[in-house]
């Protein structure tokens, strides 16, 4: 199958919406390809439940996608709340070579049980992160977009740069792009470790 499958929990004011909207863009406007977003959040919009998801078809002949919301196993899950986190399990993402990707956010969930089980994995700070090197948690977006670009290989850098400066404020710019950096540096990380792994 040809269809890449993300979904992304937290609760409003994360981010979680904007961060699957930039993927939806970086995927369809710089790379051609069909995808869809759906989104959905409590009463409360911002501190309420809140996940977002994105089918994104791999094919570049494929013009539309026939269902839209992201089916598990995922090949990609991000977990911001530690509410979300606790209706995870291992099974919920796939174990293909270049899939099944988690990512959560540490300074805002203590324990992630399942986690512990999954191989391919990346617990940043992100909150903390964005706050105390960039002043406000909205650049957390960043920090994830750039994990996303490096791990996910659907888009090409210089397309999630592009988005970046589309979606941000023009004043915040090299801000986001710092940010993206250390997202893909995370990454980068990650796939070391995986490939010492099976050297």
């Amino acid at each position: 199958m040809s269809r890449y499958e993300v979904r992304i929990v937290g609760y409003g004011g994360q981010g979680v919406i904007t961060l699957s909207k930039m993927i939806i863009n970086a995927s369809s406007l710089y790379g051609d390809l069909a995808a869809t977003q759906t989104e959905a959040y409590g009463s409360s919009a911002r501190g309420g439940k809140c996940w977002a998801e994105v089918v994104i078809d791999l094919d570049k002949n494929t013009k539309s996608i026939d269902y839209p919301k992201a089916m598990r196993p995922y090949d990609f899950l991000v977990v911001l709340s530690e509410e979300a986190a606790k209706n995870v399990k291992p099974e919920h993402l796939k174990e293909d070579e270049n899939t099944g990707y988690l990512i959560w956010d540490t300074s805002t969930i203590q324990n992630f049980r399942a986690a512990r089980h999954i191989e391919k994995k990346i617990g940043i700070p992100i909150q903390k992160i964005a706050v105390e090197s960039f002043g406000n948690i909205v650049f957390g977006n960043s920090i994830l977009f750039g994990s996303f670009t490096i791990l996910s290989r659907i888009f090409s850098e210089q397309s999630a740069m592009e988005t970046i400066k589309k979606f941000v404020p023009i004043a915040t710019i090299n801000q986001n792009l710092e940010a993206f950096e250390l997202g893909k540096q995370e990454a980068e990380k990650l796939l070391k470790q995986l490939k010492e792994g099976k050297n």
